[in-house]
């Protein structure tokens, strides 16, 4: 039945479960098949009688019309009736066409009575629920209260003269982007939108050439200052019909202030920033989308989200980010490529498991066509030139080492990545085993996948039997050691801007993330993820089941502890990095914080005796 058994153990809090007990439960499963936008059950309907499992597919979960959930493969809902024998407090619709386990009400308390990590799982869940459901009896108002305007970062809007002709005008808007113009009037100012120029101009059969701006100009103009609360800018658009207001700062227009900024403002949810995200109409609106995406995540992370759930959705809003500056970018060119090409992005990005400090990482490959008048090297140079600019502009900090498709090193095409990737393997000098690492998780973000499969194919024939290579890539991994003293207590900084910390990352989440991209590609496998890849070593008996489990779970516990520590620092204002103290963990935490470290000791000891890198670490 779908490999039930072996979805189910993967997941939480099936997990908890004993082999015997998960086979059983399987018996008791039923599968429904539901389609896009069909309704599985509605708020206020009789209490429900079944536990939904996604196995695939994309559930939302709604409450008068308010997103409040986004659901994905492994997560159960309908909880909250089955532990309360309460109507269902929400409205679950399908967002993808899915596949459902259904596990019944019987089962799922008898579960719940006998197995305590299995009913802690659940009655966690509930508690989050009711604290955000009585968070959220004054959420609007509150929230609204507690905002200034100057918090949203108003957009700026263009001012023009009294006597300046419609045709200027509309032609600066059309260039801009702009949906509105603020007119300079004797008396103050009066404003133009696209409506007014429609039922004002077009409608009326005006000239453009003939017809000045303060003609079809709307005044007076309502304003607030930078100063305000959203509140009150919501209270004067309600009291005037309107849909902007001018915001100001010491009596000069700063910018303007449309109701859809306020929507968006509150309905921060993933779904709702993905087609926002894909609507952007310039780097201005994607900058303001991914300052709310950053928003939307630390507070998904403080909530307890699963860190490998929370790593898939900031890839995927970064990965949407990244699409729509690609065609900014040839925007901004204003020339069109004549040959296939591909956008990849690596590392973290490139594996799905981006953290809350994240970076460029990119690279570009394109096929070489015999087109007349067309040189791909040096239309891609302008266009990778742009396109970073783009990504500079919406909030991508740089690599700090360069990584990025604006390096000519990081650029190219199918040949000379072919050329560049034997070049790295060949000679494992520091520099390509590092570039190696760097690049061997890549992912075609945009544009033709075909040349990124192929890549990966020719990576894939040129690692066998490079056994040297292997080990000194294995190599780099084992140069950062679990922060672990001899008598098991914790090595932190004892100077500096990090005394008493230690940095997370290098002492435990990249030898994780490092030993298994290496395992993974010497055998061959074609997952990316981390997560994912220990899953299949496992499976295939690569790495022993009870081990896989433990490492598993062991980079789990690391990205939650990375993820909680980031969103906290954003909270206070403080760029997000990878250091903690363990100090300030709770004392179960910090004994849970050593055995994943005695797990990535292990695992590297592992890593040792499969590549044979002992004489290369001397």
């Amino acid at each position: 039945m779908l490999d039930a058994e072996r979805f189910l153990k993967e997941h939480e809090p099936f997990n908890y479960l004993s082999p015997e007990v998960l086979k059983s439960l399987v018996y008791n499963l039923q599968v429904q098949y539901y389609k896009k936008d069909e309704v599985i059950f509605q708020e206020g309907q009789a209490p429900l009688n079944n536990l939904y499992i996604v196995r695939k597919g994309v559930v939302l979960l709604k409450r008068d019309a308010e997103i409040i959930d986004y659901l994905q493969e492994g997560e159960s809902f309908g909880f909250v009736s089955l532990l309360t024998g309460k109507p269902p407090s929400s409205t679950a619709v399908v967002y993808e066409d899915c596949l459902l386990f259904l596990l019944p009400e019987k089962i799922f308390k008898k579960l719940c009575r006998e197995y305590e990590a299995f009913n802690q799982y659940f009655l966690k869940k509930l508690a989050g629920r009711f604290e955000r459901k009585k968070e959220e009896g004054n959420t609007i108002l509150e929230r609204l209260a507690r905002v200034q305007v100057k918090d949203m970062n108003p957009k700026k809007i263009p001012i023009v003269e009294a006597t300046t002709s419609l045709d200027i005008v509309i032609s600066s808007m059309a260039k801009e982007d702009h949906r509105a113009v603020l007119v300079k009037l004797p008396d103050g100012y009066g404003i133009i939108t696209e409506r007014d120029i429609i039922k004002r101009l077009l409608a009326e059969g005006k000239d453009p050439k003939q017809t000045t701006a303060s003609e079809i100009a709307s005044f007076p103009v309502y304003g607030v200052e930078e100063e305000d609360y959203l509140i009150d800018v919501l209270t004067l658009m309600s009291k005037h019909a309107i849909r902007r207001v001018i915001v100001f700062s010491d009596q000069k227009p700063t910018g303007v202030l449309e109701d859809r900024d306020i929507i968006l403002y509150e309905n921060r949810n993933f779904v709702f920033l993905f087609k926002e995200i894909e609507k952007a109409k310039d780097e201005e609106d994607l900058a303001y989308l991914y300052r709310q995406t950053t928003k939307a995540v630390v507070e998904l992370v403080l909530e307890g989200a699963d860190p490998e759930r929370v790593g898939k959705y900031v890839s995927e809003l970064n990965d949407r980010f990244m699409k729509r500056a690609v065609f900014l970018a040839i925007k901004r060119l204003g020339e069109e490529p004549l040959t296939p090409f591909s956008i990849l992005v690596l590392g973290s990005e490139g594996r799905q498991e981006q953290s809350l400090k994240t970076d460029q990482d990119n690279a570009l490959v394109y096929r070489e066509l015999p087109i007349i008048d067309f040189d791909p090297k040096e239309y891609f140079k302008r266009f990778s030139e742009e396109y970073i600019k783009v990504l500079l502009k919406v909030g991508f900090p740089p690599c700090p080492g360069n990584v990025m498709i604006s390096n000519p090193e990081w650029r190219g095409s199918e040949r000379d990545w072919e050329k560049r990737i034997s070049s790295w393997i060949d000679t494992p000098k520091p520099e390509n085993v590092l570039n190696s690492a760097i690049f061997f998780d890549f992912r075609s973000v945009f544009g033709d996948k075909t040349l990124a499969d192929n890549l990966q194919e020719y990576v894939g024939k040129k690692l066998k039997g490079q056994s040297l290579f292997m080990s000194y890539l294995v190599g780099e991994g084992l140069k950062f050691r679990p922060p672990l003293t001899f008598l098991r207590g914790f090595v932190v900084e004892r100077s500096g801007e990090h005394k008493g910390e230690l940095d997370i990352k290098k002492g435990g989440i990249f030898p994780i993330t490092h030993g298994v991209r290496c395992i993974s590609l010497a055998n061959g496998l074609q997952e990316r993820n981390t997560y994912d890849r220990i899953r299949k070593l496992t499976e295939k008996g690569i790495i022993e089941r009870n081990f896989g489990k433990d490492l598993l779970e062991a980079y789990r516990f690391l990205n939650m502890l990375r993820f909680r520590v980031q969103a906290e620092n954003i909270m206070k204002g403080k760029e997000p990095d990878n250091y903690l103290n363990p100090e300030k963990l709770s004392k179960q935490e910090r004994g849970l914080l050593k055995d994943a470290f005695r797990i990535v000791e292990s695992f590297q000891e592992l890593l040792r005796e499969v590549f044979n890198t002992r004489l290369l670490e001397q």
